[in-house]
């Protein structure tokens, strides 16, 4: 927890620490699968890259489906358990998520800064929940007494985090990112600045 807020504000504002680790997630599948979604190669090379594709899917989708994150897995971590399952589901989530990201906007999914952002948002709580449930847990190993204070503050801040999880999820499914593109584009088109009457003087 001491080290959470670095992943918003080391070596630059937010919005960059969200593109570079963005850009982390999906690195692996641009490695793999960048040729299917690259403009510049010709078919030839896409159908020639498609058995590698599909043989390292093959293996890797299925495993972000199939897993167990219910009870009684986890079971060492007392009231926190619940949490630390549901971290494990939601990170296999988290990477189906960014994979169907990739198939759906292609080359384009680095210009939907909105779908980026809530990817590494969710992954940024994952992480803090994780490190809260883990850190609990070593102290409660050290001193019951502590250790359950510690799981008290651990899992009111796991209830806050799971809700603001479902939340990000559930935008990258249902959202206004086209319309909200679309004002501000008008915004910068100078199309809006009746809104600024009678609060600030316009330059004529």
């Amino acid at each position: 927890m001491r080290d959470y807020r670095i992943n918003l504000i080391f070596e630059g504002s937010s919005e960059i620490m969200h593109l570079f680790m963005a850009r982390e997630a999906v690195d692996k599948h641009l490695q793999v699968a960048g040729a299917m979604i690259d403009p510049d190669k010709k078919l030839g090379q896409k159908l020639g890259a498609l058995p590698k594709i599909g043989l390292y899917y093959a293996g890797w989708y299925p495993t972000r489906w199939i897993g167990w994150g219910r009870w009684p897995r986890y079971a060492e971590f007392g009231r926190l358990a619940g949490h630390v399952r549901f971290v494990e589901r939601s990170a296999r989530k988290l990477a189906r998520s960014v994979f169907h990201s990739m198939v759906r906007f292609g080359p384009k999914l680095e210009q939907r800064q909105s779908v980026l952002f809530r990817l590494v948002d969710i992954a940024a709580e994952l992480f803090a929940m994780a490190a809260t449930c883990s850190r609990a847990q070593a102290i409660y190993t050290r001193d019951k007494t502590a250790g359950a204070r510690a799981a008290k503050l651990a899992d009111l801040f796991c209830r806050q985090a799971r809700r603001r999880v479902r939340s990000k999820f559930n935008g990258l499914r249902r959202n206004e990112d086209v319309p909200t593109y679309k004002f501000a584009q008008e915004i910068l088109a100078g199309e809006h600045r009746w809104l600024e009457r009678d609060i600030v003087e316009l330059a004529e």
